[in-house]
């Protein structure tokens, strides 16, 4: 997969979890999925009702399309929050836009992600 990554100063240890964990998800790499989520993690895709939760996680990255490149476009971070937003191309050669927003169980730099919410437009 081809990865482009916005520059950043690399001073924003919220903003890099945030895309490292954005990543992850579209590499379905779910050990580093996994170690960036508490157990009790939950993961909404804004306008789908369904929620995914950690033990659900495996599952549900096998059943996602398969992502050729991502473009991570921005990213921001402050207290226990991030985001990060950019575009996924997948095999067939459709193109999403998203935009990912995470809540940190807390404010420290190491902390883990305790809930997720991802948009996706055409």
């Amino acid at each position: 997969m081809k990865i482009e990554v916005m520059f950043h100063c690399g001073n924003a240890p919220k903003m890099e979890r945030v895309i490292e964990l954005t990543i992850a998800l579209a590499k379905k790499d779910i050990n580093l999925v996994k170690s960036h989520v508490r157990g009790d993690f939950i993961w909404r895709t804004v306008g789908i009702e369904d929620v995914i939760s950690f033990d659900d996680l495996t599952q549900e990255l096998v059943k996602r399309p398969t992502v050729t490149e991502l473009n991570i476009e921005n990213a921001l971070s402050h207290g226990n929050g991030a985001m990060c937003e950019g575009a996924l191309l997948f095999e067939d050669g459709s193109l999403l836009y998203f935009c990912n927003v995470v809540k940190f169980v807390n404010t420290a730099k190491d902390a883990l992600v305790k809930e997720a919410h991802t948009y996706f437009v055409n």
